[in-house]
């Protein structure tokens, strides 16, 4: 019998990671794809394209959220993937993950099109729709992770402990990431202290004269890839759930630490 698959423990060690999306999760897995392989085309574009929106290539912002939505889409398949026992509620999620951020995307991607932001924007009347429809198909990603958590409880004796202790603590953490780009959204600014669209960092355009709230939104998303990858590497040195526990309490310190900082109209650096 071949070793069991640490990733899929319902699939053999020789089925690969995206072998097994491909042929499970094909919906997740090819709409993740045509968002990376949208990451040269937006950076021909920001090439050819010299304007500027809040300081920086209109361009920019659609790479971003292409590597963040590629990213996103392929792990919550790997997520979606340990759930055999829901199969009606895998394929529910899954068909919202696509839609709203495809939405998200495309929404992005046409106002980059135009020359105006896309967040916060409420200029025009189809400004505000435009914002207003992303808004509400991003909405239900404070209670979705929640309502996954409520699954995977369930499946307590079928998992590793290590990667169920990640999943469950990622997905919280994802929820309140979610509440955070909320907040984010109700002010109609990130920055704090600052007026949006200064001097920024390198790629993500944080804030350096004053607090970014996006930090701690960023932060807490990906604690989907960081904890699920820190049990897997807990699970390859033997080291036990307590391990997994204090790392990802720690994160979820860290992801309220940001936050605070940025509150306080501090920059990350």
């Amino acid at each position: 019998m071949q070793a069991s698959n640490v990733l899929y423990p319902n699939h053999s060690q020789s089925e690969g990671f995206f072998y097994i999306l491909r042929k499970n999760r094909g919906l997740s897995f090819y709409t993740g794809l045509v968002s990376l392989l949208l990451i040269p085309v937006y950076l021909l574009l920001s090439q050819l394209d010299p304007r500027t929106v809040m300081g920086i290539n209109t361009w920019i912002k659609p790479i971003k959220f292409a590597v963040s939505i590629g990213i996103f889409l392929w792990t919550m398949a790997w997520f979606l993937e340990q759930l055999n026992d829901f199969p009606g509620f895998r394929n529910r999620m899954e068909k919202y993950f696509v839609i709203a951020l495809s939405v998200e995307l495309i929404l992005i991607t046409l106002q980059a099109g135009r020359g105006v932001q896309s967040h916060f924007n409420n200029s025009t009347i189809l400004d505000s729709v435009i914002y207003g429809v992303m808004g509400l198909f991003i909405f239900p990603m404070m209670v979705v992770p929640i309502l996954m958590d409520r699954k995977f409880k369930l499946l307590s004796s079928k998992l590793d402990p290590r990667i169920l202790i990640s999943i469950r603590f990622s997905l919280w953490i994802l929820a309140i990431a979610s509440i955070i780009g909320f907040f984010i959204s109700q002010r109609l600014s990130h920055a704090v202290g600052v007026p949006d669209g200064g001097p920024g960092l390198p790629l993500v355009n944080w804030s350096v004269n004053g607090g970014d709230i996006r930090i701690a939104h960023f932060v807490g998303i990906h604690a989907l890839q960081v904890l699920p990858l820190f049990a897997v590497l807990a699970i390859k040195q033997s080291w036990n759930t307590l391990s997994v526990k204090i790392v990802s309490i720690g994160y979820s310190i860290l992801v309220g630490a940001v936050f605070v900082n940025a509150m306080f109209g501090r920059p990350l650096i």
